[in-house]
């Protein structure tokens, strides 16, 4: 039997989870609900595994997001997937969601960003540079107004894609009208593009990959979680009574 992976993203208010052989995925979900992820997340693994009539000890690694995203998501996911491997005594892999993005658009001769909405009227942003066959990360993860990224990105044709895009469209029109806006259904994450991946073997931020997870599993989160952010703000309030 082929290589087998369990990879899980929970950058966004979307899990995703997808049962990947070395060609394609054999099961992927998408589970947008109300619920936190950390209710759903295992329950969703096992329905996968039905799904494709396999047991979890049949697992041969495991991957997950490492982000950019939100706080609370990013750590469900990680830790989740963190413990799984660590009881089965399986690799763990990390990814970032905007290459899984960006990836559809490697064929593109290009500059491509990818933007997701981190709300507070801010995008989660990554450049990539495409030769039209492999994908360069000129980025890897900023958190702006979608008038500081523009002025972050170079002036050459840009390719613009992510939920962000819908997001702040008007915005990203006034701001960049040259460049090609792709919203959904180009915002969706394709876990099956996870099979085309190398492991990146050094700390290359450059390169698009599956990294290994080192014992201290950090999530990027690019920004201060709402808490250490009003935490901040009462000791600032502290500071100038």
């Amino acid at each position: 039997m082929s290589l087998l992976t369990l990879a899980v993203d929970s950058s966004s208010e979307i899990l995703h989870l997808a049962l990947l052989d070395e060609e394609q995925a054999l099961v992927e979900i998408a589970l947008a609900l109300a619920q936190p992820h950390s209710q759903n997340l295992m329950t969703a693994v096992d329905w996968a595994l039905e799904r494709a009539a396999l047991k979890i000890a049949q697992i041969d690694r495991l991957a997950v997001g490492c982000g950019p995203g939100a706080f609370s998501g990013l750590r469900i996911g990680m830790a989740s997937m963190q413990g799984l491997a660590q009881a089965l005594a399986k690799p763990l892999y990390t990814f970032m969601a905007h290459d899984l993005i960006a990836r559809q658009f490697v064929a593109q001769n290009s500059h491509i960003a990818v933007l997701t909405d981190a709300r507070r009227r801010q995008v989660y942003w990554s450049l990539y540079l495409s030769d039209g066959l492999d994908l360069t990360r000129l980025s890897p993860g900023r958190v702006d107004a979608c008038v500081e990224m523009a002025a972050r990105l170079p002036e050459t044709a840009m390719l613009l894609a992510g939920s962000g895009v819908d997001v702040y469209r008007s915005e990203l029109t006034e701001l960049l009208p040259d460049a090609t806006s792709l919203g959904q259904p180009y915002a969706r994450l394709n876990l099956g593009f996870l099979v085309k991946m190398p492991v990146i073997e050094n700390q290359d931020e450059t390169r698009v990959g599956l990294k290994a997870a080192g014992k201290n599993l950090e999530p990027l989160y690019i920004r201060p979680s709402d808490a250490e952010i009003n935490r901040l703000k009462k000791l600032q309030e502290k500071n100038d009574g």
